[in-house]
C-alpha cells in the first residue's frame, strides 16, 4: 500500500515524540527533588542553629510544648 510507508513514519514520530517528552519530565522531576533535598538539608541546618542560640541564651523552651510561661 502507498501509505504504509507513511503511517509508518507518523507512528516512529509519535513514539519520539512521546519518549522525549517523557525523558523531559523526568529531567523535571530530577531537578524537583534535587531542589527538596537541598531545602531539607536547609531546614536541618537551621534547626541545628536555631537549637545553639536557644541553648546559649538560655531560653526556657519545651520543644513540644513551645515556650514556656513563667
Amino acid at each position: 500500500m502507498a501509505t504504509t510507508d507513511i503511517r509508518f513514519k507518523r507512528m516512529d514520530k509519535e513514539y519520539l515524540s512521546l519518549r522525549q517528552t517523557q525523558g523531559e519530565l523526568f529531567d523535571k522531576v530530577d531537578t524537583f527533588e534535587a531542589a527538596l533535598l537541598g531545602l531539607t538539608e536547609m531546614v536541618v541546618e537551621l534547626n541545628q542553629k536555631m537549637d545553639a542560640i536557644i541553648e546559649h541564651l538560655d531560653v526556657p523552651y519545651k520543644p513540644p510544648a513551645g515556650f514556656i510561661k513563667e
